[in-house]
């Protein structure tokens, strides 16, 4: 029994780290945003605890001295827990970001999960296996493991090695991702723009936004933030914006961007195109044609 927990919470932390390995930069973003450590070596210790949580679920599935890593691993939950209840309650996050954005769980449920992690390691430490060895090939390939996963974790930082995102071109939008969009997504084609009310660049987009939802050779346009409705409305009176602007829960929200604005063209509910912070040039050209007809059209001289 104690073999088959350490087996679980091991698997967990090497699904976890590995992930993070692969597309580490929404991780390290993570931890910029704790505000605990100099910002110059914020990356390096979110990519050294990356390998480290790899070596240690690996560790935990082999069983390896289980004497020192049992608790060790309860102390980092432990650790674990209190953090995300600080990062959340002070706002500084709004998530535990501990499983690389593969699931959206709630800060009250990460917590919940740490402890019961916490319970099957104290089982699996007051009741050892008898007579239990690690042999020298166990840890080395932990370490290789960990070593491996910096490495990854090193090279994903700027660029995933694997795309986890949920706009990831050809994926298909869910629906349960906005249940009180206005719009069919999975028909016909939508414009999808990710804004922020803290971006200046979101709010020097509202004007063509809005002038790209009057035409109708255009894709319908869709805002999406994550903000309570006096918010919203708010923010659509002071910026005047004239399209459908919705809001998205706020933990889901901050998984489908990384960056404001973020658009995304949805065809037949499949994404197929994505731009992050800059305007589709075939649209912006399309609506710089509309004004110079329409300032062409004042200055044309009147026949009498």
């Amino acid at each position: 029994m104690p073999y088959f927990f350490t087996l679980i919470i091991g698997s967990v932390f090497l699904i976890t780290g590995i992930t993070k390995a692969l597309s580490s930069e929404q991780f390290i973003h993570h931890n910029y945003r704790y505000g605990l450590l100099p910002p110059r070596i914020v990356p390096q210790v979110a990519i050294t605890f990356i390998g480290l949580e790899s070596a240690l679920g690996l560790a935990l599935i082999l069983h390896q001295f289980s004497q020192w890593l049992i608790p060790i691993s309860i102390i980092f939950l432990i650790g674990s827990s209190a953090l995300i209840l600080w990062s959340t309650s002070s706002g500084k996050t709004e998530d535990c970001g501990c499983y690389g954005g593969i699931v959206i769980i709630t800060p009250k449920q990460s917590i919940l999960l740490n402890i019961g992690y916490i319970l099957l390691l104290g089982i699996a430490l007051f009741y050892p296996v008898a007579d239990h060895h690690t042999q020298t090939w166990q840890w080395v390939l932990a370490l290789i493991i960990g070593v491996s996963a910096s490495i990854l974790g090193w090279q994903s930082q700027h660029k995933p090695l694997i795309n986890f995102s949920r706009l990831k071109i050809g994926n298909t939008w869910k629906r349960r991702w906005l249940k009180n969009s206005p719009n069919d997504l999975q028909n016909g084609t939508h414009f999808i723009v990710f804004l922020s009310k803290d971006c200046p660049y979101c709010k020097r987009w509202v004007p063509f936004l809005n002038m790209m939802n009057t035409q109708k050779d255009l894709p319908q346009v869709m805002g999406i933030m994550s903000l309570t409705p006096e918010e919203l409305e708010t923010f659509t009176d002071e910026q005047m914006v004239r399209f459908p602007l919705v809001s998205m829960d706020k933990l889901l929200f901050g998984y489908m961007a990384d960056a404001y604005p973020t658009a995304v063209l949805i065809e037949g509910g499949v994404i197929t195109q994505k731009w992050v912070g800059e305007l589709p040039e075939p649209y912006l050209d399309r609506i710089k044609q509309m004004y110079e007809k329409v300032l062409f059209k004042k200055t044309e001289p009147v026949s009498l």
